[in-house]
């Protein structure tokens, strides 16, 4: 039996999740990270935290401890076309107005926390659905999370029936297979939908972001709500300056930048728009 987690201990995990990720726990979080800390640590055959906690910081195999102990501590919560009234605005306004005054026929999208993956394909059913039939568009849309288990999940595109349901019956029909065999029970994405798709690994405490051009839309939505202030700040002071001139920022619908950066202007439905 593992001995409840002291204050002086969650104050050293914290510390050290803060340093690599970004991500802030608050005293309300520690029943949580007691949880997972101890499922870790029964697997490993480990019985104190302080004896985890040295284990992370002297890992043989090139953090790779520390990656597995983030996965778990990320919550993956998404759902296809979440927050439909964004994706509507997206459809409607946001996507025609890209490609009316767009001078290259170049279109750039990042999911930013992308989780599973369910954001991404739903960003793609709808570019798809509006740029499908115009000839000579170079398309590609970004998917990066910090969790390694849920990428892997959004790369192979195998959902079950019970995460589908919000997609629209021409959208599931079109874009994904009801699987058979070892895959009944499952729908997949055909390659079609995939194809404009790229899942990365990111940590938003990297230096620099792995991008070669500028951003149209950045989708981050129910992410900085896990960070502190001064770096949301720092963030949304990237996010500017990746974005295209009059580029996009959808956030989640619990964000908001009014009051915290002038830079952006909301246009509808937690979508702001990048100013001159």
């Amino acid at each position: 039996m593992i001995s409840p987690l002291s204050k002086t201990q969650f104050e050293l995990f914290i510390r050290l999740i803060k340093k690599h990720t970004g991500i802030s726990f608050s005293r309300r979080n520690v029943a949580t990270l007691q949880r997972k800390l101890s499922t870790r640590m029964s697997q490993l055959g480990l019985d104190s935290y302080r004896g985890y906690y040295d284990y992370l910081l002297h890992d043989k195999n090139g953090g790779l401890e520390l990656r597995q102990l983030i996965n778990r501590l990320t919550v993956d919560q998404t759902a296809f076309f979440r927050n439909t009234k964004q994706f509507e605005h997206t459809a409607n306004i946001i996507l025609p107005h890209i490609a009316k005054l767009k001078t290259t026929k170049k279109l750039r999208i990042w999911s930013a926390g992308c989780a599973t993956g369910e954001e991404p394909y739903s960003i793609a059913m709808v570019v798809d659905d509006t740029f499908g039939d115009a000839d000579g568009w170079d398309i590609k849309i970004l998917g990066t999370d910090i969790d390694t288990d849920a990428l892997k999940f959004a790369y192979n595109g195998s959902y079950p029936s019970r995460s589908v349901k919000a997609i629209p019956t021409e959208y599931l029909e079109r874009y994904f297979t009801e699987g058979t065999g070892k895959d009944k029970g499952l729908f997949l994405a055909k390659e079609g939908l995939k194809k404009n798709i790229v899942f990365r690994r990111l940590n938003f405490m990297s230096a620099e972001f792995p991008f070669k051009s500028p951003v149209d839309i950045i989708f981050c939505r129910n992410v900085m709500i896990y960070f502190d202030p001064a770096f949301k700040t720092k963030l949304i002071d990237s996010f500017y300056h990746l974005l295209e001139t009059d580029g996009f920022l959808c956030l989640g619908a619990s964000e908001s930048l009014i009051g915290v950066d002038k830079r952006f202007a909301l246009v509808g439905h937690s979508t702001y728009q990048k100013q001159r």
